[in-house]
């Protein structure tokens, strides 16, 4: 099979116990792992890890290889989805065969992060929503931030957080609703 970035190199066979048998590329350092292989690891992984928070782990670079990719196995165009949950690229899938390349360091970065075991999620609706909803809501608040200014924008994100901590927090905020501006 020939890698789908590079397009002629081939793929060789990696095996190690804690991760997916798969193909890799000497050349860009690309990954692939065929869907049956990724649905037998993720059987004999067990229960799901939690996530780990977006500050843990090395920061591994990545070159998120954007251009359209044809699947090794079976030749049909592979799609693209976000990762989200703080991680910035992209990884692959082919909708035909249902196997995923990753580019170099994807699946280490995936893992540090304990969302390698969640990989089927990410090419889900539900997923990618949650992952637009997160952009809004972090251009929103830049906005509010912009109009207030930093400092007054953190003591209101703060004020916020107090009251969705404290236990009248229903009553504190129709008494804010009420306030006459």
């Amino acid at each position: 099979m020939k890698c789908p970035v590079c397009k002629t190199s081939y793929l060789h066979s990696l095996e190690t116990e804690e991760l997916p048998q798969r193909l890799v590329c000497d050349t860009c350092g690309g990954t692939w792992i065929k869907a049956f292989q990724y649905w037998k690891w993720l059987e004999a992984h067990g229960a799901n890890l939690p996530e780990k928070a977006e500050q843990e782990g090395t920061q591994l670079p990545v070159t998120d290889s954007t251009q359209a990719k044809l699947c090794p196995e079976c030749g049909h165009l592979l799609t693209r989805r976000q990762v989200g949950h703080g991680l910035d690229f992209h990884i692959d899938r082919c909708g035909t065969c249902g196997g995923i390349w990753f580019d170099k360091n994807e699946w280490e970065i995936l893992k540090e992060h304990n969302l390698h075991d969640d990989v089927h999620f990410i090419f889900s609706s539900a997923w990618q929503h949650r992952i637009v909803e997160e952009q809004q809501n972090k251009t929103y608040e830049k906005r509010i931030e912009t109009i207030l200014g930093a400092g007054d924008f953190a003591k209101l994100k703060d004020f916020k957080q107090w009251i969705l901590r404290h236990p009248k927090r229903n009553t504190m905020m129709a008494f804010l609703s009420g306030l006459d501006l």
